[in-house]
């Protein structure tokens, strides 16, 4: 069985909805049964279901994982907040799984996808904060983390989502990714135990290791490293013997792993100014994630 994988595509810049064209026809070429995508599309919904239908055209199999610029809304975060009716989750649990599979897709967050004896299992994931240095935690307040602000740089996410309880109240990033991650958990519980299932392939749009994550050393990266993933995302995986090849997105740094078991990799396309001038058959060959199992 031959999967590809991409992901932080970024379908708002010109340039990389050009590059997409030829990244569908690349993947087509080689035939595969499957292709991934690990999140980071676009915040626009026409970009996101067009990718899809692109894919769906030439793959038999399209899953799909939302990135957080997935979850994005163009409204005023003041607004958000007031408006009780507004919930992240309405878009990561409806919203955004209607559309997918209206353009023949498959939603991951809602169920894995069996193909034959590999089935393949994934979530958006969240972050909370394990990825930050410790010395900078006992430096760092836990207001500047929940503001997602440092030196008056914001991360995006604070003011395009807002996370809602049960009750109605606004979710912290951590409570976030618990739920994310226990999703995710259960999925991969369920095909440990089912029979026809002999391995799985496990896509996140964010980080599940450490050992993925890039250092600087340097503020304010080493800040917003807080916001790249879970370390617990990492080890509820582990626990899975079933689980060979693990796929992550929303870094925008190329990196291929061995982490005990299994593969873990990422080929995220990330911003045109990211790429540095690379030839565009770097970009094809690079750019594109491969599992051969």
């Amino acid at each position: 069985m031959r999967i590809a994988s991409v992901s932080d595509i970024h379908l708002d810049y010109k340039v990389n909805r050009d590059l997409f064209v030829k990244m569908v026809a690349e993947i087509a070429a080689r035939r595969p049964d499957a292709v991934l995508v690990v999140g980071d599309v676009c915040h626009i919904d026409a970009l996101i279901a067009v990718s899809i239908r692109m894919l769906a055209r030439e793959v038999e199999h399209v899953a799909y994982v939302p990135g957080n610029h997935d979850l994005w809304v163009d409204r005023p975060w003041g607004e958000l907040l007031g408006d009780p009716e507004f919930d992240t989750w309405k878009r990561h649990d409806e919203l955004l799984k209607t559309m997918v599979e209206s353009e023949g897709g498959h939603y991951l967050p809602s169920q894995p996808l069996c193909l034959g004896d590999v089935a393949i299992a994934g979530s958006c994931g969240w972050y909370d904060y394990s990825f930050l240095r410790p010395e900078l935690r006992d430096q760092i307040p836990e207001s500047s983390l929940d503001d997602q602000i440092i030196d008056g740089m914001q991360w995006g996410d604070r003011t395009r989502t807002v996370f809602r309880d049960a009750a109605g109240s606004l979710m912290s990033s951590p409570e976030v990714a618990r739920r994310m991650e226990n999703v995710l958990d259960a999925q991969l519980a369920s095909l440990e135990r089912d029979p026809t299932v002999e391995r799985v392939v496990c896509a996140t749009h964010h980080q599940q290791y450490e050992r993925t994550v890039r250092r600087t050393g340097t503020l304010p990266w080493e800040f917003f490293n807080a916001f790249m993933g879970s370390s617990r995302m990492g080890e509820l995986i582990d626990k899975h013997p079933k689980v060979e090849h693990v796929i992550y997105g929303h870094t925008h740094s190329l990196g291929d792993y061995r982490i005990g078991k299994c593969r873990v990799f990422g080929t995220p396309l990330g911003y045109p100014h990211e790429r540095n001038g690379l030839p565009e058959e770097d970009i094809l060959r690079t750019r594109i994630g491969w599992i051969e199992i």
